[in-house]
């Protein structure tokens, strides 16, 4: 048999050819499931979150006494029972506004997240303000959790701390109403205005 007529033969052989595409094809398939898993589970964890500060923040608007920190942060994580070890992965900031125009916007900027590579304890290193009547306080809650599929290209982007977990935010705000109670800042640190923790460059 000629070269040429074995190339040509070789050429129309067809054996083996789906175990080709499959190789080929496989990886890119579970690519695209392992990014979409991801996204999806982000996307949930980020609702639960959201709406588990809503609903904690929900008695305060609705006339109710302000919460110190230890208070409200079982109160989030009651909610949000998607977060794994949620008491030891939030991080509560509750600052006062200007009610003026922009104001949110100017509260713009990296959200302090918990560091877990630390010993300390996160409410030392976070600002707590309970406010005065008439005040608009601001209320930001940063989560922490490890992505499923730390290589896809959705999980490299994501901000993340030396332990591989990346940042969730929620916000929420409300105005303390007249004659509304104010708690006590709780002995744990609650009202400090340290600088320790992560600070994530994630957008509100």
């Amino acid at each position: 048999m000629s070269l040429t007529s074995f190339l040509r033969n070789w050429r129309k052989n067809e054996d083996g050819s789906g175990t080709i595409e499959f190789v080929v094809i496989f990886p890119v398939i579970m690519f695209i499931f392992a990014v979409a898993f991801e996204a999806g589970l982000y996307m949930v964890r980020n609702a639960m979150l959201e709406r588990a500060v809503d609903v904690a923040i929900r008695d305060v608007r609705l006339g109710g006494d302000v919460p110190n920190i230890d208070d409200l942060r079982n109160g989030i994580c009651n909610e949000a029972v998607i977060l794994k070890d949620c008491q030891n992965s939030i991080q509560i900031q509750m600052t006062s506004l200007d009610i003026v125009p922009d104001a949110m916007t100017a509260e713009e900027g990296p959200i302090r997240c918990v560091d877990k590579a630390s010993d300390e304890d996160s409410n030392e290193f976070t600002d707590y303000e309970v406010g005065v009547e008439n005040q608009l306080m601001l209320v930001k809650v940063c989560a922490i959790a490890q992505p499923l599929f730390p290589t896809t290209g959705l999980g490299l982007q994501m901000p993340v701390d030396g332990n591989d977990n990346y940042a969730i935010v929620a916000t929420a705000a409300f105005v303390n109403e007249p004659g509304q109670r104010i708690v006590t800042p709780p002995t744990t640190g609650g009202g400090s205005t340290g600088t320790g923790g992560i600070g994530i460059g994630v957008g509100q």
